[in-house]
């Protein structure tokens, strides 16, 4: 049986998990709210640990019912920014190659992996669209880092030619940038794994708090030798569900049209 351990540091939630634990996805069908579709379905798959999953995209008519009135949108009002899977059935989503993906390829098996563009169509669970924080043991950030020694020319931002590959220490991403450049007090939901300690880290921190910024985010998953860890939807999607209750909740109108939650137990 997976064993959780929850702690708070300053504002930011932080879940550990270990021993077995098994990632699914969840995706929102009709008319409910985001909050008692997690509630209902973490009740009935027995998930510890559940929290807000893709970036999201909605439809005109979406974006037009959303201001216009308080209620649950259709799901089909939302689209994730990519691949949704589960049990190697694409349960929703369009292909992305150019963000990256987060993976339980192999159902029981306590090991995920992480990488750039679309996930395996024959993972367990996994999610796609998503932003980079570590790739295997690389660490991203706003711009590109190097090591002393390195050619003059070596871009600050972009894609690295091979000669200053090897003194590259942190690739640079736009949209972990674009999450840098909000802040301390933008929401964040943050998982990752380690392969060394065999251990899943989920964080959370509510939308409007004073917390950590991405770098902190970072820091945090460095630490703890995590080997992958990535960002998903940030801002006041933000949402936490941990051990029977809602820790971290999203704004009004987001509870309103997310639709993909990632689960754990």
């Amino acid at each position: 049986m997976s064993a959780f351990t929850y702690k708070l540091s300053g504002a930011t939630h932080i879940v550990t998990g270990a021993s077995g634990v098994q990632m699914v996805m969840l995706v929102r069908k009709g008319r409910e709210y985001f909050t008692d579709f997690i509630a209902r379905e973490a009740k009935a798959q027995k998930l510890k640990v559940v929290v807000n999953g893709s970036f999201i995209d909605l439809t005109f008519a979406g974006r037009v019912a959303a201001v216009a009135r308080s209620a649950p949108l259709d799901a089909t009002d939302s689209t994730p920014t990519g691949e949704v899977i589960q049990q190697g059935k694409l349960l929703q989503g369009p292909s992305s190659n150019g963000k990256f993906n987060f993976a339980q390829n192999t159902c029981g098996v306590d090991k995920f992996s992480a990488g750039l563009g679309n996930p395996s169509g024959a993972a367990c669970a996994a999610i796609g669209g998503i932003a980079p924080i570590i790739i295997d043991d690389v660490p991203y950030g706003a711009t590109n880092s190097y090591k002393a020694g390195v050619p003059a020319g070596a871009p600050l931002t972009g894609d690295v030619d091979a000669k200053y590959l090897p003194f590259l220490v942190q690739k640079s991403n736009a949209m972990f940038a674009a999450i840098l450049a909000r802040g301390t007090d933008v929401g964040k939901t943050a998982i990752g794994f380690s392969n060394s300690t065999q251990t899943l880290l989920v964080l959370s921190q509510k939308h409007g708090t004073t917390g950590m910024d991405a770098n902190d985010i970072r820091t945090v998953f460095a630490g703890l030798a995590m080997s992958n860890a990535v960002f998903l939807d940030c801002s006041d999607s933000a949402t936490l569900y941990y051990d029977g209750k809602f820790l971290v909740s999203p704004g009004a109108m987001k509870n309103e049209y997310l639709t993909v939650a990632v689960g754990f137990k």
